[in-house]
This record gives C-alpha cells, structure tokens and sequence, in this order.
C-alpha cells in the first residue's frame, strides 16, 4: 500500500484530535478534540474527469464538554444515530442526531443523557456494544473505576442503569501513567466452542485494560460479571486493548498495545474444547444461530431489574463460584509484534477480524496481517507526520 494511497485532509479542528470513531458501515465519522468540540463526517463519492474519488464533509460541529473530548463512539444503526463522548470535565454525555435540524448549525445532535463520574476523577474510556437493538455502555476512570450501564428502555437511551460498576485495582498515585481502556466483544454470540462447554450465548464480553494486563469479563446466566481470563505478558503499561470479530472460527483474537514497544495478539480458547470440530456436530440440528440444538440449555437472559437485583451492589460474581453460564477461558499469546520507532498507543481490528491497524508515537501507523505459514505480518506502513 503507498503513502498516497491514504486520504488526507484537514480536520478544521483548533486543537489536536484525540479520538476518532467510525459508524458501523464506515460512512460516517467522528472527532473528538481538544478544543472542547466533536465534528461529525459523512463520507461521499464522486466522479470527476471519469474517475471516482472520496471525500468527507462536516455534517454539523459543536461544543461537546467544557474540557478537552478524550474518547468517542458510535452507536449501532438499530436505535437511531447516537454518539457517546468523555471529556476531561468528568461527564459522560449520550447525543441523538435530530434530523430536522439544517446541518452545521451547532444543533444537530441534542443532548439526551448525561453522567457524572462517581469518583471525581475524569473518565478516560469508553465503549458501546450492540446486539440488534440492544445497547450497553462501558466507561472506566483515570482511577480504574469501571462503570458497566444498560438503558432502562432499549428504544431509549434518554435514561440508564447500572449493571455493574467496581474499581479494578487500587487507585494509582496521581503522578503515575494510566491506560485503562476498554473494548467490549461487538458480536451477538460468543464462539462455538464456548457456547457447547456452557457459556451463556447471551453472555457479555469485555476486555479491559488494567496496569500492565488484560483483564477479559463475561456475564454468566444471572447477568452477573465474572472474571473469564487474564491476557499476560506485557512488561509494562497497557495503552490499549481491541476485541476483534469472528466468534465461528472457534476463538477469540485480542490485540493490546504496550508501553514496552510491542503489540501483542492473544488468542482466547475454552479448555477442553480443542479438540471439537464443526464437523462432528454435522449430523445434530441446528437452532436459528446456526447451533446444535443439543448445546447446554439456558434461562432466558433477565430484565435489567433482574440484573440489577442479582447483582447486589456491583453485579459481579465471587471469584470462586461455580454459576451456570460462567466458563473460565485460556489465553495464549500468538504474536509480539514491534515495528514502531516509539511505543504503540492505540490498536484496532478491521470488521472482519482479518487485520490489525497499529499507531505509535513515532507517528506510523501500521497494518498486520496473518500470513500463510500462520505467522503475523506487516503488510503496510505510513508516516502519518510526513508531509505529503
């Protein structure tokens, strides 16, 4: 891939951006700033002179938080157009777009919900997960407060519940570095393998990043928060974790990226199912997921009260309980990957879950790809400082 392969244009921001986030059809996008304000792209084609070429223009610019924009995301497609934005005034804010509005007024997107952060300190994540038209938000703090919300009313994100909330570690020393970070698992089943050892095929997944770990949490038939896995082996801070998609190969793939220069890719395995193969299971009938009916059978996933009132406080599960639905994992590292001049920040997988995108201080961004021999590869890299 060549450098002028990649569309460059100026952001008309007055400040750095600080995140960035696309819709899930990638015609759409978000900034997020410093200089207090979000700007939302769409994307259009256009053919000139016969050929075809892309741009972006701003669909509406306005004043999101009283403090720098930290974090930003899209929601899915099946409960109207929102985004969800942090900033370093310690509100979590939820945005609906209101068509009706003439766009780049400053009004198109309306302010629905608003949170508080419950420690003080600014959050620094946040993550949405959709499953068709349900919706479920995580945010973590600066002091590793994560805070894990359902709406009240899928059909409306005017108004929300805790599922789940808890510090993740002690709270570090104000002048040490943190990278909480957060991705939940986007898909609406958890893999196979997973699913016939007994997880709940309802169960939620998410992937948080703790001091020098990866901590992986999943809900069992209760709806209760239980600790599945821990993803080792960085030497130092993570800055950043990313769950990618394609739950029927079997396992899971997660990405972090370290302080200690590398990006590292994980897969997640159900002990004891290695061995299974679609193959075997040929022969058995197969619900409306496609899986075999003779899969462990599951309760209904409660309401949100019912999560609510089985959660007691926090909505998280003893470490040492056996519960229906609650399947420890395995984890095994794959591929330590370090190309960047500096320290990678932020990682990131294509839908598919087929590539990897990188960036570092050093101002590349790089793309990895699986290789025949079953090895990681660079399969493209850009200055993104150089001057076109």
């Amino acid at each position: 891939m060549a450098q002028n392969d990649f569309h460059r244009f100026s952001h008309g921001h007055h400040d750095l951006i600080l995140a960035t986030s696309f819709n899930l059809y990638g015609t759409r996008m978000a900034t997020a700033s410093s200089d207090h304000r979000v700007k939302v792209w769409d994307h259009h084609e256009r053919t000139k002179d016969g050929e075809l070429s892309a741009h972006w223009t701003v669909t509406d610019v306005w004043l999101a938080h009283d403090a720098e924009v930290t974090d930003i995301k899209w929601n899915g497609p099946f409960s109207g157009t929102h985004l969800g934005t942090i900033g370093e005034d310690g509100l979590l804010r939820i945005w609906m777009e209101d068509v009706n509005e003439v766009p780049n007024s400053g009004r198109r997107f309306k302010k629905i919900f608003e949170q508080v952060s419950a420690t003080g300190v600014p959050y620094m994540s946040l993550d949405i997960k959709n499953i068709g038209s349900e919706t479920y938000l995580a945010v973590i703090t600066r002091d590793g407060y994560l805070s894990v919300s359902e709406p009240e009313d899928h059909s409306d994100l005017s108004a929300w519940r805790i599922m789940w909330s808890d510090y993740l570690c002690r709270t570090p020393p104000r002048t040490d570095e943190t990278g909480f970070r957060l991705s939940w698992h986007k898909e609406k089943l958890p893999t196979w393998p997973a699913i016939l050892a007994g997880l709940d095929r309802k169960s939620l997944g998410l992937a948080v990043a703790v001091g020098d770990v990866v901590k992986i949490f999943r809900t069992d038939r209760d709806r209760k928060f239980y600790t599945a896995a821990v993803l080792e082996g960085a030497k130092t801070l993570v800055r950043d974790v990313s769950w990618a998609n394609g739950s029927m190969r079997g396992f899971d793939l997660i990405a972090s990226a370290s302080k200690d220069g590398f990006v590292r890719i994980y897969e997640l395995h159900t002990p004891g199912m290695a061995a299974l193969s679609t193959l075997s299971n040929a022969d058995q009938p197969a619900d409306q997921d496609g899986l075999s009916s003779r899969a462990p059978s599951i309760r209904p996933a409660r309401s949100g009260i019912g999560a609510g009132l089985a959660g007691g406080a926090r909505g998280r599960r003893e470490e040492n309980a056996s519960v229906p639905g609650a399947i420890k994992q395995e984890s095994k590292l794959i591929a330590e990957l370090a190309m960047h001049g500096g320290a990678p920040w932020r990682v990131s997988w294509s839908y598919m879950g087929d590539l990897l995108t990188s960036s570092g201080d050093d101002g590349t961004v790089c793309l990895w790809k699986k290789a025949i021999d079953g090895r990681w590869i660079q399969a493209a890299e850009i200055n993104a400082l150089k001057s076109v």
